[in-house]
């Protein structure tokens, strides 16, 4: 009973003292092409790797998507990618954008319904900010790419960072602290071709009308 005990406690000890911190293992800019919507999920062709991020996977996915195809848009004015990140124990694709609206083109209530939301800030009197995280993402090969950025690519490309990082846990004792780095995998990429006609441009649809 004595063992058990100091067993439980010693874990106690061990796991109730650890952090998790993200290390960064590389970083380097990146340009997305083309962004758009195909079969209910989001992709970006940059000048490093094709992203996909899936609805299915994600409901944020699902919340940009629904934005996207909102009533909102017709005040939309610019978009930037924040960054894109890569955790190369899983391969995993997290990234973060803004989407600035012109809040003269929407209705009063609507801007504070907006801004009750936590991830809307108000950058200018008149301007909204919106932030958007997308999460469970991959890298995908594109058979059709050229075709999809001679007919869909963004007039403006937008330029960010791609960050691949690992999860660092480090053990905090009284006298010493040890960090334990998790394994490198490397997994291959999907092969995918999408035809441009279920294609969905978003950003160039909207941008003529932000002008």
């Amino acid at each position: 009973m004595k063992k058990l005990i100091l067993f439980v406690v010693s874990l106690f000890l061990l796991f109730g003292c650890t952090t998790t911190d993200k290390k960064e293992v590389s970083k380097q800019s990146e340009v997305i092409q083309a962004f758009f919507i195909a079969n209910n999920n989001i992709y970006a062709i940059g000048n490093l790797n094709s992203y996909q991020f899936s609805s299915e996977k994600s409901e944020y996915v699902q919340y940009l998507i629904d934005f996207l195809n909102s009533q909102e848009m017709k005040a939309f004015k610019s978009v930037y990618i924040n960054e894109i990140e890569r955790n190369v124990e899983d391969n995993k694709i997290n990234a973060s954008l803004f989407i600035e609206l012109d809040g003269t083109k929407l209705t009063k209530d609507r801007v504070q319904e907006l801004l009750n939301n936590r991830d809307v800030y108000k950058p200018s009197q008149d301007n909204l900010k919106l932030l958007f995280k997308l999460s469970n993402g991959t890298t995908v090969i594109l058979q059709n790419k050229d075709e999809i950025l001679s007919k869909g690519k963004l007039s403006t490309p937008l330029k960010t960072y791609f960050i691949e990082y690992k999860n660092s846990v480090k053990i905090n004792t009284k006298d010493t602290t040890e960090g334990f780095a998790m394994a490198v995998v490397w997994g291959g990429a999907g092969i995918i071709t999408l035809p441009f006609a279920i294609i969905s441009l978003p950003f160039q649809a909207f941008s003529a009308l932000s002008k």
